[in-house]
C-alpha cells in the first residue's frame, strides 16, 4: 500500500513518475517518526509478515497520526497490493449477476478484499477498461463473467494480474461454470414427461456487441434439442422464438403458441423470459401446468412465489467458489489451473 497525504500535493504536480517520489517520501516520513527502517514500514503497509506486533502497532499509529490515506493507483504502479478485485460482466440488470457478485464479495470481504463490478456493454468501454489508468491497472485480480475471453483479452499478455473465468472455460485459466447443456436436457426431460406433442423455446437475441452469440444460453438450447431428438422428437426452427433480453418477446408470438397448440410445452432459456409467458397466459385466462407447461432457467427469487418450475443455478455458491479459487491463485500463482463445474438441478413447481 502506498500512502499519500493528498493536501500536501496539488493536482497540477501529479505528473509522470510523481507516484514513485510520493511513495519514497511517505515511507521515509513514517519511518523516521516511528523510529524504524523504511523496509519495516513497507512490510507493515503491505501487511507482510516479519514485523513484531508492537512495532506494527507503532507504525500504524504514526500513519494514523500523520493522516496519510491509501492511494490505489500509486500502489498499483509500484507493484503493491491494492486488495481490490474486479468483476467484469456484460450487464448488471439481471438477477444472476448481482447474486453471483454477492457470493463473491461476501467471501472477499471476510478476507479484507473489496470487489468492484464493471458492466462491459459496448466496445468503447472495452478501450477504457484496458487503458493505462483504468480499473484493471488498479486491482489484484480480474474475474471475467460470461463474456468471451478472446473478445475482451486477446492474449494472455494483455492480462497482468490473475484472471478467473466465471461461466466460462479455458485450459489456461481457473474456470468456474455451470453445465448448461445438462440443464437444457433436464428441461426437455421434464416437459416430455407432461405428454405434450408441441415443444417451443423462448430465446433471447444477444444485444451486447462483444457477445455475438451467448454461449451460455446456447448450450442450454443445444442440450434441450439433443434430448428431444434422442427421444424421437424434432424441434422445428420456427418453434424457437427470439426476443430482446430486456424488452422481451413479441406477445403476439406467445399468444399464438398458447392458443394455436394443444397443451404446448415451453422452455424459456431464462426466468425473465418465462415471466413474460406467464403474463400473457394470465391475460388469456390460461392456467400454467394445465393449459400449457413451462420451465424456466435460473431459479430467481420471485419464481417460488408464482410457482414456476425452473432449472436452478447455485448463483451465490458460484460466486463464493470463484472467490475461493481466486484467493488461492493470489497466494500461489504457480498452483495448477482449477476447473470447477456446478451441476444444475430441477426445482419442480406448478408450471410443469
Amino acid at each position: 500500500m502506498i500512502l499519500v497525504k493528498m493536501e500536501l500535493f496539488p493536482a497540477d504536480i501529479v505528473l509522470t513518475g510523481v507516484w514513485e517520489i510520493l511513495e519514497k517520501l511517505n515511507v521515509r516520513v513514517v519511518a523516521k517518526k516511528a523510529g524504524v527502517g523504511v523496509g519495516t514500514v513497507s512490510r507493515v503497509i503491505n501487511n507482510e509478515p516479519g514485523v513484531r506486533a508492537s512495532t506494527r502497532e507503532r507504525v500504524l499509529s504514526v500513519i494514523k497520526e500523520l493522516g496519510y490515506v491509501p492511494n490505489v493507483h500509486a500502489q498499483a504502479i509500484a507493484g503493491g497490493k491494492t486488495r481490490n478485485i474486479l468483476l467484469i460482466t456484460p450487464e448488471i440488470k439481471t438477477e444472476f449477476y448481482w447474486r453471483v457478485f454477492a457470493g463473491l464479495s461476501d467471501l472477499l470481504d471476510l478476507k479484507d478484499y473489496d470487489a468492484l463490478i464493471y458492466p462491459l456493454s459496448h466496445v468503447k468501454q472495452l478501450g477504457k477498461l484496458k487503458g493505462p489508468s483504468s480499473l484493471i491497472q488498479q486491482v489484484d485480480a480480474v474475474v471475467l463473467c460470461t463474456l468471451p475471453l478472446e473478445k475482451v483479452f486477446k492474449s494472455k499478455e494483455n492480462v497482468k494480474v490473475p484472471l478467473i473465468l466465471l461461466e466460462g472455460n479455458s485450459p489456461r485459466y481457473d474456470s468456474i461454470y455451470v453445465d448448461n447443456y445438462a440443464g437444457g436436457k433436464i428441461a426437455a426431460e421434464t416437459l416430455i414427461g407432461k405428454g405434450s406433442e408441441n415443444f417451443f423455446v423462448i430465446h433471447s437475441s444477444e444485444t451486447n456487441p462483444l457477445m455475438e452469440i451467448n454461449e451460455t444460453v446456447q448450450r442450454r438450447l443445444q442440450g434441450f434439442k439433443d434430448f428431444l431428438e434422442s427421444s424421437g422428437i424434432s424441434l422445428p426452427e420456427d418453434n424457437v422464438i427470439y426476443g430482446d433480453l430486456f424488452l422481451g418477446v413479441s406477445t403476439e408470438k406467445i399468444v399464438r403458441i398458447l392458443t394455436k397448440n394443444l397443451k404446448p410445452a415451453i422452455f424459456a432459456l431464462t426466468d425473465n423470459l418465462a415471466q413474460i409467458v406467464l403474463g400473457v397466459a394470465y391475460a388469456l385466462g390460461l392456467v400454467p401446468g394445465t393449459d400449457f407447461f413451462l420451465v424456466g432457467y435460473d431459479n430467481q427469487f420471485w419464481t417460488e412465489r408464482v410457482g414456476l418450475t425452473t432449472i436452478q443455478q447455485p448463483m451465490e455458491k458460484m460466486g463464493a467458489c470463484t472467490a475461493e479459487v481466486l484467493l488461492k491463485r493470489l497466494s500461489d500463482s504457480g498452483a495448477p489451473v482449477q476447473h470447477v463445474k456446478f451441476m444444475p438441478s430441477l426445482v419442480q413447481r406448478n408450471t410443469a
